[in-house]
């Protein structure tokens, strides 16, 4: 896989002189930086209580044009800070993909590292949020490298994706190939989107049985194993309420496993809503669940606070049952930057 993420200067230039006519003149258009700070004080068991910057970072997001057309656009994601160390740091940082236009009516490719498009995950993104959904034990990773052809049909939208399937490395040659579609209806005023995912990977991570939303200080402790994973996800907008939720059936070198999520938001008003969620996933060595309830008051267009607070619990058939609470008391700041091109 880096072989593949050496080659995708290369591969931009090979498109880009299949696509621009050579008398054509490229521009830079679009060009956003948006710097972005989070601010967290956290209390709990067995968590020390602490305040600190959770996330200092800017993304740059700029397209590449003929005059005419957008051929390719490029984003980049710099953490400047961050108290996350190995495994649960690499899950949330360094976007760095270029995504390339193949024309009107065409899939798009996507070359490099982000976001995963399985399930949940190709739809939300909680990043900047304190609860989580499962993917650290659903997939074991969310972030990796790789290639995404993603498009549209009439009624549907698309992915096919193949990644190196443990993040920024790769182990054991193994990888992850996945594909999904999804597809958008009206229920009378509600709006609903349904997706199904299918994995296929080998020699992928798996996190033990344990009480933590994205596990930390954890990294000696991973396992690898052969995965396959279906799924289906849900975003159902109900009148002014937002509920998402996901299953997924899978399993582990043989050993079956399978989880649940759902999430729900109530905006009381533009500046508050209230979020509630749940989970469970099962896999050989244990069942792990959570629930947690998150406050949102938003300050301003681009600042706000979140308290939040989670209760897990973990059976494990090799060693002692565990519990771990959080509450998260957390401060965003983003900022928008436009230049003039």
């Amino acid at each position: 896989m880096r072989e593949l993420m050496r080659l995708a200067p290369i591969a931009l230039v090979l498109a880009l002189t299949v696509c621009v006519p050579a008398a054509a003149e490229l521009a830079v258009t679009a060009l956003q930086i948006t710097p972005r700070l989070d601010l967290r004080a956290r209390a709990g068991n067995p968590t020390d209580e602490a305040a600190r910057i959770q996330q200092l970072e800017a993304s740059v997001v700029f397209s590449v044009t003929d005059g005419g057309s957008e051929l390719a656009t490029f984003a980049f994601q710099g953490n400047l800070e961050t108290p996350m160390t190995g495994r649960a740091r690499q899950m949330h940082f360094r976007n760095a993909y270029t995504v390339i236009n193949l024309g009107i009516g065409k899939p798009k490719v996507k070359l490099g590292q982000f976001v995963l498009p399985f399930g949940t995950l190709a739809e939300y993104d909680t990043h900047n949020f304190a609860l989580q959904t499962p993917y650290a034990r659903t997939l074991g990773i969310r972030i990796d490298r790789g290639l995404e052809l993603t498009g549209s049909m009439p009624e549907l939208d698309y992915w096919l994706a193949l990644m190196s399937g443990d993040g920024r490395g790769r182990h054991d040659d193994g990888y992850a190939a996945m594909a999904r579609v999804a597809w958008d209806r009206d229920i009378g005023d509600d709006f609903l989107r349904t997706g199904v995912t299918a994995l296929v990977g080998e020699q992928m991570p798996v996190f033990p049985t344990n009480p933590m939303a994205v596990p930390m200080g954890m990294d000696g402790m991973v396992t690898h194993a052969d995965k396959w994973r279906a799924a289906i996800d849900l975003d159902w907008l109900h009148g002014i309420d937002n509920i998402r939720a996901e299953i997924v059936l899978g399993a582990d070198d043989g050993d079956v496993v399978n989880g649940q999520w759902v999430y729900y938001n109530h905006p009381f008003s533009y500046e508050r809503d209230l979020s509630l969620q749940a989970d469970r996933w099962k896999q050989a060595d244990g069942t792990s669940w959570g629930a947690g309830a998150q406050y949102h008051q938003r300050l301003d267009d681009l600042s706000g606070m979140r308290l939040s607070y989670e209760k897990r619990w973990a059976e494990r058939a090799s060693a002692m049952d565990a519990t771990s609470d959080m509450w998260t008391l957390q401060y965003y700041r983003d900022w928008a930057w436009v230049p003039n091109l």
